[in-house]
C-alpha cells in the first residue's frame, strides 16, 4: 500500500496525465516542500515500476508526467489506493478544482457579502485545507493583474487592486468565452497542437501585451494566436520560416521585446525552439498600423483600396449564398490583418506550408472552393501565384465567419434534467434530431446546477422537470423526456421568432462508410452476451433489474445488488427512466463499477414497470465506470434510434438470443452504407 503522500502525488499525476507537473506544482498540491515532494516522487516511481503498472517520466524544463503501461491493472490499483487513503477528500480532479476556484472568484468579484474560508468549505462540502489550496491557485491567477488576495479576522478574505486591473481580470477570466466565439477556427487545429492549448496561447498573448501596455483588439488577438498556433504546428512538423519580415524591428522596441517574451513562454510550455523570424512576424502583428502601410504600398494599392476590394468580394459571395459576410467586422478586420504577412510572402516569391490544407479540403471542400473562386479575382492577388496552402489560410477565416453566421441563426438552448446521465443525453439527442440546425444546445445541466451565469447567452430553457418557483431570465418550456408532439409544438412556438434553420455549405462531411464502421464497433464494444437477458414471459421491474444487476456482479466479481438497487430507486425518484411506452433506460446516479456496462433485457411479453407502463419490452441498464471512460453519450444516441424507428424496435424486442439482438442492431446501421 502506498503512503498518503504517495497516493496524493499519484492522484495529482493521474488527474494531469496529459501534461507535465513541476516539482513545485506537486509540492504545492500536497502542501510540502520541493525536496519532500521529490522524495515521495521517487518512492512512488519505485512502487509503480515494481508492479509494472506505470512509469513517471521526468523531462527537464517541463516536470513529471505519468505514463501508464497496463491500463486495466493500473485502474484497479489506482481505485484501491485512492479509496483506501480517501485521498479524494483532499485532492480533487482538475475540473472540480477549477469549479471551486470559479465559485470563490465569483463571490470575491461580484458579491458584496463577507467571504470566510470556513464558510466556503462548508458550502462546497470540502475541507479547509482544500479551500486553502484553491486560494493558492487563485493567487497565481490574480497576481499577474497586480491584484492581491488579503484576509482579516473581521472581514474574511477579499481582493485588493485598482479598478482597471480588476476589470481586466474579470474580462479575461469570466468573459473569455466571448473572445472564444471569435476563435472558432482554432477548433479545426487545436487538437493537432501538442503540449499547449489554444486557451494557453491566448492567455500568454494577453498577459504579455497587457504587461507591455500594448492595446490589442480582439481580432488582432485572433490573428496573432492563429499565427502562433500554426507556427507551433509547422515547427512540430519540421518546417521553418525562410523569409524575412517586411520591415526591420529595433530589438529594443516594445513590440519586439513583447514578441520575445511571448515566444519564450510558449517555448517553455511546448519544449520547442522558434526561429528569430517568428519574433519579427509577431512584432509585425503587434505593430500592425505601421507595417500595413509598408506592405500595401508595395502592393500598388492603399489599405482603403484593398479593403474595398475585399468588401466587393464578400458582397459577391453573399449574393450567391445565404451568408452575410459583408457585415462581419471580425472577418473583415481579420482578413485585412492576414493580408499583411500573406502579401509579404507573395512579394518575396515565398510561401509557408499549411498543416491543415488536406483537412480543410476534405472537411470543408465547398468553402475551400468558394474561397479560391472569389478571392482569386481580387486585383491585389491577380499578379501572384497563390498556393493552395495560402488559400486554405483564408478559408479558415471564411469557415469561422460562416459558423458565426450559422450560430447566430440558432436559438441558444439550456437543457435541464434531474440528475440522470441517461435522461440528459437522451433528451439532448432527441432535441438535436428533432430541431437540427434550428437550435444550439449550450449546456445540459442538472436541477442543482442552475446558476445565473449559465443564462447570459441563453434564448430558451428546456426542462424535463418542473422548475416550480424558479425564476430565470429566459423563457422555460417544460417537456417530457419522450419529447412528444405537444412538447415539440411548444418548443416550435418559442423559437418561431428566430430565423429558423439554414443550410450551411461546407459543414464537416463524415465518410459514411467509416461512420457506420465506427457505430458497429461501438455496438460490439457496448453489448456482451454475459449481460443479455431474454425474458420469456411477462415479468416485473424488480425481477428484471435484480437479474440484470446479478449479471453485472458476475462480470465485475463483486457484490453490487443492494447499493445498485438503492441508486436506481434514488435516480427514479427524480424523474422517470421510461423513455417510450416500450423502453426503459435505468442507471445509477453515481458510477458503481470499474468498467462501463450495458445490461439488456428483452421481453416480448412485456414488463410491468409501474402503473402507467405495463408493457416495457426493452430495458437497457447503463452502468458507467468510475473513470468516465464509458461512452454513455454515444450509446444513448444509438438508443434514440429505437424510439424513432418502430420496425427497429420490434426487431430488437423479438430477439430471443444475443446473436439475433446484435444482428438486428448492426443491420440497422449497416443500412446506411
Amino acid at each position: 500500500m502506498l503512503s498518503k503522500r504517495e497516493t496524493q502525488i499519484l492522484k495529482l499525476l493521474f488527474d494531469h496525465k496529459h501534461t507535465y507537473l513541476t516539482s513545485q506544482e506537486i509540492a504545492s498540491g500536497i502542501d510540502v516542500s520541493n525536496r519532500t515532494a521529490r522524495k515521495y516522487l521517487h518512492l512512488l516511481e519505485d512502487a509503480l515500476k515494481q508492479e509494472s503498472l506505470a512509469t513517471i517520466e521526468a523531462k527537464q524544463g517541463n516536470g513529471y508526467q505519468l505514463k501508464i503501461e497496463d491500463a486495466r491493472r493500473f485502474d484497479e490499483f489506482y481505485l484501491e489506493e485512492v479509496k483506501s487513503q480517501m485521498a479524494s477528500k483532499d485532492i480533487t480532479t482538475i475540473q472540480e478544482s477549477n469549479d471551486r476556484q470559479y465559485y470563490i472568484l465569483n463571490r470575491l468579484f461580484f458579491e458584496q457579502s463577507t467571504v470566510y474560508v470556513d464558510a466556503i468549505a462548508d458550502e462546497l462540502f470540502v475541507s479547509r485545507s482544500t479551500i486553502s489550496n484553491d486560494l493558492v491557485e487563485i493567487k497565481k491567477l490574480i497576481t499577474p493583474y497586480q491584484i492581491e488576495l488579503q484576509s482579516k479576522s473581521n472581514k474574511g478574505i477579499f481582493i485588493v487592486g485598482n479598478e482597471q486591473n480588476i476589470r481586466h481580470f474579470i474580462m479575461n477570466y469570466f468573459f473569455m468565452e466571448r473572445l472564444h466565439d471569435n476563435l472558432f477556427a482554432f477548433s479545426m487545429y487545436a487538437n493537432l497542437l501538442e503540449g499547449i492549448s489554444v486557451e494557453e496561447i491566448v492567455i500568454i498573448v494577453l498577459d504579455e501585451c497587457r504587461e507591455s501596455q500594448l492595446k490589442l483588439s480582439d481580432f488582432i488577438v485572433y490573428n496573432l494566436v492563429l499565427h502562433i498556433g500554426l507556427a507551433i504546428k509547422r515547427i512540430q512538423n519540421g518546417f521553418f520560416m525562410d523569409i524575412q519580415a517586411p520591415i526591420s524591428f529595433d530589438e529594443d522596441s516594445i513590440e519586439y521585446q513583447t514578441a520575445l517574451k511571448i515566444l519564450a513562454r510558449i517555448e517553455h510550455a511546448v519544449g520547442i525552439t522558434f526561429s528569430s523570424e517568428e519574433a519579427d512576424f509577431i512584432a509585425l502583428h503587434l505593430k500592425n498600423k505601421i507595417t500595413a502601410k509598408t506592405i500595401f504600398k508595395k502592393a500598388d494599392a492603399t489599405e482603403e483600396q484593398i479593403r474595398a476590394q475585399l468588401l466587393e468580394t464578400l458582397k459577391a459571395i453573399d449574393q450567391d449564398t445565404p451568408f452575410d459576410l459583408e457585415h462581419d467586422t471580425i472577418l473583415i478586420d481579420g482578413l485585412m490583418l492576414h493580408f499583411i504577412p500573406l502579401l509579404t510572402r507573395l512579394q518575396n516569391n515565398s510561401s509557408i506550408e499549411n498543416p491543415l490544407l488536406e483537412e480543410i479540403k476534405t472537411q470543408y471542400p465547398d468553402l475551400f472552393e468558394l474561397t479560391v473562386n472569389y478571392f482569386s479575382k481580387m486585383p491585389v492577388f491577380k499578379s501572384y501565384q497563390v498556393t493552395e496552402g495560402e488559400w486554405a489560410y483564408l478559408a479558415i477565416h471564411i469557415t469561422a465567419a460562416v459558423e458565426r453566421y450559422f450560430n447566430e441563426q440558432k436559438t441558444h438552448v439550456l437543457v435541464i434534467c434531474a440528475t440522470g446521465l441517461g435522461s440528459s443525453q437522451m433528451i439532448k439527442n432527441r432535441l438535436e434530431r428533432e430541431f437540427g440546425s434550428r437550435i444550439l444546445i449550450e449546456k445540459v445541466i442538472s436541477y442543482y446546477e442552475i446558476a445565473e451565469q449559465d443564462l447570459s447567452h441563453i434564448d430558451l430553457v428546456i426542462s424535463s422537470i418542473n422548475l416550480g418557483n424558479v425564476v430565470l431570465n429566459a423563457p422555460i418550456v417544460n417537456v417530457s423526456v419522450f419529447l412528444g408532439k405537444d412538447d415539440i409544438q411548444k418548443i416550435n412556438h418559442e423559437i418561431s421568432s428566430n430565423k429558423g434553420s439554414h443550410f450551411v455549405a461546407g459543414r464537416k462531411e463524415s465518410d459514411r462508410k467509416e461512420l457506420v464502421e465506427e457505430q458497429v464497433e461501438l455496438i460490439e464494444r457496448s453489448f456482451k452476451p454475459d449481460l443479455f437477458y431474454f425474458v420469456g414471459e411477462h415479468s416485473t421491474k424488480d425481477a428484471v433489474l435484480k437479474e440484470l444487476i446479478s449479471k453485472i456482479e458476475a462480470v465485475e466479481g463483486t457484490d453490487l445488488q443492494e447499493n445498485f438497487l438503492k441508486q436506481l430507486k434514488l435516480r427514479e425518484s427524480y424523474s422517470s427512466v421510461v423513455f417510450s411506452e416500450f423502453m426503459a433506460v435505468p442507471h445509477p446516479i453515481e458510477a458503481l463499477t470499474k468498467e462501463g456496462h450495458v445490461a439488456v433485457a428483452v421481453a416480448p411479453e412485456g414488463i410491468t414497470w409501474d402503473k402507467e407502463y405495463q408493457n416495457i419490452q426493452l430495458v437497457f441498464l447503463l452502468s458507467p465506470d468510475k473513470f468516465g471512460k464509458f461512452e454513455i453519450d454515444k450509446v444513448s444516441q444509438m438508443l434514440v434510434e429505437i424510439m424513432e424507428d418502430d420496425t427497429f424496435r420490434k426487431a430488437l424486442a423479438f430477439s430471443d438470443t444475443f446473436d439475433n439482438f446484435i444482428k438486428a442492431f448492426i443491420d440497422q446501421f449497416k443500412k446506411r452504407e
